[in-house]
């Protein structure tokens, strides 16, 4: 099964790769405000799902065995500047058990920890209030780092999992 996270949709869009079949919803009911998430990936440590919240003020954990979605383990990220447009995108560093997701309007990455249900957004910080940094992260396993594509940052942002350098 294939997941999309809902953006400004008041569901999860699930999709069966081998029916060709789409379903928006088992894992509704999530409002239909304004770039809510971006991006979802599987943490494969816990099996669950996490999205990042670009305008919504938690991540959002969805477990696929169980069709449930949570928006309240992982709150409190409130708007930051301008209503939101936090983070776009967000990967899983396996090396690590970490979730990673770039800063857009936010001034650091958020750092999610699936095994305790941790956020830090402290630790990659100090990039400042500058709009559309960065955008969509990859972690690339045979270097064990993140890259993240600048939207309108100078520079492609290098994230080093195991040290917490940028």
């Amino acid at each position: 099964m294939l997941f999309a996270a809902p953006s400004n949709a008041d569901a999860v869009l699930m999709i069966n790769p081998r029916t060709n079949v789409t379903d928006n919803t088992t894992l509704s009911g999530l409002g239909v405000a304004g770039g809510k998430w971006s991006g979802i990936v599987y943490a494969v440590s816990v099996g669950m799902l996490f999205a990042a919240p670009f305008n919504a003020q938690s991540v959002l954990m969805v477990n696929p065995r169980t069709n449930v979605t949570d928006r309240t383990t992982l709150s409190g990220l409130g708007p930051l500047v301008r209503g939101g447009e936090k983070w776009i995108g967000i990967a899983y560093a396996p090396s690590v058990d970490m979730l990673f997701a770039p800063p857009f309007n936010a001034d650091a990455v958020l750092v999610i920890n699936p095994q305790t249900n941790v956020t830090d957004t402290t630790t990659l910080g100090g990039f400042g209030t500058d709009s559309g940094k960065w955008m969509d992260i990859a972690y690339v396993s045979s270097v064990d780092m993140l890259f993240a594509a600048p939207t309108f940052a100078d520079a492609v942002l290098i994230v080093n999992p195991r040290t917490n350098v940028t």
